[in-house]
């Protein structure tokens, strides 16, 4: 089969979470044997970094729109930042195609007027996720915008693919003439090694403090589950990490706060456990993937689960008492987490692993070409 896959991002180790699970789905379709060709955006916020090599990839530089053509394509095409010449190029390379996979929702405006069947890779949905607030904040117009290009996406697409089962439930409600595939988002475990788990006890969280969710999260734990840590393990520490954390106001007692860090692997190996109090999020959260992936047992929500099916390595509980004190057994106690750490890893290899990952990708390939 001839796959034509979009990418918002390049597929970076490093490239944030869609550039990660990016390079991911790559390496599950190309085990699974199939002739791919990807295309992916470089915009001006992207992540710096080399693709890897082996991975046929073109990256097409994407220009900021102009002020007045943002303002014009805002209401005619919402988030269609990739619908001009980065569009044309895809239209280009379709030609040879016999699937066209469009990975976000920002890709979905590639395919107009192909008749190469066409699949899109639905990671979250905005609606969930963000509350449009009040109207004259900055933040509701790129709110509705995003809301609207999503629902444009989901009414347009004949063949969607979730990335959880909370997801799918939703796209089969909104979009019923759809087919909906499930399938899991992945990443590349090379990136990954294990975990030692035998060092200081140390419970981490990382993610992006812009995003309001992963703030809520950072807050939550902070101010909350942590004393109850603190508590039963008084030299245990927290740490925090991620790009705009350190303007969260969040140091205290046991809890260094460290900012933007080079890497978010070499970060997870350095815990004894990801502790993640999520209450809303919708998606398979990459941070949770990375953690299994490189044997580091979670301590979550089931917001911070979504996605991911119960195993002895994911701890999930809505209630900030049970997850401190199962965060506390495993910093008190290096065999627990050692254990629960192998328990995570296997889950990750059994089911989140690329090929795995990316095999419903391919059955449903078969299908349309």
């Amino acid at each position: 089969m001839r796959i034509l896959v979009v990418l918002t991002q390049p597929p970076l180790p490093e490239g944030g979470a869609a550039g990660k699970t990016a390079l991911g789905l790559l390496r599950g379709l190309a085990g699974h044997g199939i002739d791919l060709r990807a295309i992916a955006a470089q915009r001006h916020f992207a992540v710096a970094g080399e693709v890897p090599a082996d991975l046929p990839v073109e990256i097409t530089p994407v220009a900021p729109p102009s002020s007045w053509r943002g303002r014009v394509d805002r209401y005619r095409r919402p988030r269609s930042e990739l619908a001009g010449r980065f569009a044309d190029r895809v239209r280009e390379l379709a030609r040879d195609a016999e699937v066209l996979h469009l990975e976000e929702t920002e890709t979905a405006w590639c395919d107009r007027g192909l008749a190469t069947p066409s699949v899109l890779h639905v990671h979250y949905l905005v609606r969930r996720d963000r509350d449009l607030g009040a109207p004259w904040r900055r933040g509701f117009r790129d709110v509705l915008e995003q809301r609207r290009a999503e629902r444009i996406a989901l009414r347009t697409h004949r063949h969607l693919v979730a990335s959880s089962p909370v997801v799918a439930e939703a796209l089969g409600r909104d979009a019923p003439g759809a087919e909906v595939v499930l399938a899991p988002l992945t990443v590349d475990p090379s990136v990954y090694p294990p975990a030692a788990l035998d060092g200081p006890p140390v419970a981490g969280i990382i993610g992006t403090a812009a995003w309001p969710p992963t703030a809520e999260a950072m807050r939550e734990l902070v101010h909350t589950v942590w004393p109850l840590v603190r508590r039963r393990v008084p030299k245990s520490q927290l740490i925090i990490a991620g790009r705009g954390t350190d303007a969260l106001g969040l140091a205290g007692p046991g809890v260094e706060v460290r900012g933007e860090v080079e890497s978010a692997g070499a970060f997870l190996r350095d815990l004894s456990v990801l502790l993640f109090p999520q209450r809303r999020g919708s998606g398979m959260k990459v941070k949770v993937l990375e953690a299994i992936a490189s044997g580091v047992p979670v301590v979550t929500t089931a917001a911070g689960a979504e996605g991911i099916a119960p195993n002895d390595g994911v701890t999930v509980s809505e209630e900030p008492q049970v997850l401190a004190d199962a965060a506390a057994e495993l910093l008190a106690d290096p065999a627990a987490r050692r254990e629960r750490g192998a328990a995570a890893l296997a889950a990750f290899a059994a089911a989140y692993a690329p090929g795995p990952a990316t095999r419903p990708l391919a059955e449903l390939y078969s299908r349309l070409a």
